[in-house]
């Protein structure tokens, strides 16, 4: 078909992909396909291991855009989803569920904190007040997002308890577009 986009009909038609966000760097990033992907990885006997980043990347683009410059960046954070959802299955122990927000599936509710970890001075006032188990600390000091969709939809207290503006969300505005 010249001149036209071609629908990809290398994979039978199983209904849309998952779709799910996971944390690449500093920002949260969707993900379509991941729990089809890493499902078929699980029944190949496939162990997480840093070499397979490469390939992770290669096969999530049958769904999704991955930059050339930032593939460095998507291996890490693949391997680190696969190793816990292999974890997951490993130990019969499941992923937390997340319960939708008005109807809409948490993942699919663009809600989260972003975290300059240059600004952050590693004082550990949202790690502290954040019950939802959101930020994680390293072991230079620094804080960091490790579970941005544990986050209250609407809550920001944390972002106005740090004195050093590192963490900042979405404006609330873009919540009132979601369920409609």
């Amino acid at each position: 078909m010249a001149g036209g986009c071609a629908e990809n009909k290398s994979m039978p038609d199983h209904g849309p992909p998952s779709y799910r966000q996971i944390q690449v760097g500093r920002f949260p990033t969707g993900f379509s396909g991941l729990d089809e992907l890493f499902e078929a990885l699980y029944a190949e006997g496939r162990i997480p291991s840093d070499e397979m980043g490469g390939e992770l990347v290669a096969r999530a683009r049958e769904h999704n855009y991955i930059p050339p410059s930032a593939e460095s960046a998507f291996a890490a954070a693949l391997v680190r989803e696969y190793r816990a959802f292999h974890e997951a299955k490993r130990t019969g122990k499941p992923r937390p569920k997340r319960d939708p927000w008005k109807g809409v599936p948490r993942e699919q509710v663009p809600w989260f904190p972003v975290l300059d970890e240059t600004l952050c001075d590693g004082c550990d006032k949202c790690l502290r007040f954040c019950a939802n188990e959101v930020y994680a600390k390293r072991d230079t000091g620094s804080v960091y997002v490790i579970e941005q969709m544990n986050c209250v939809v609407g809550c920001d207290a944390c972002a106005r308890l740090c004195v050093h503006h590192a963490i900042t969300f979405p404006p609330r505005s873009i919540l009132a577009t979601i369920g409609r």
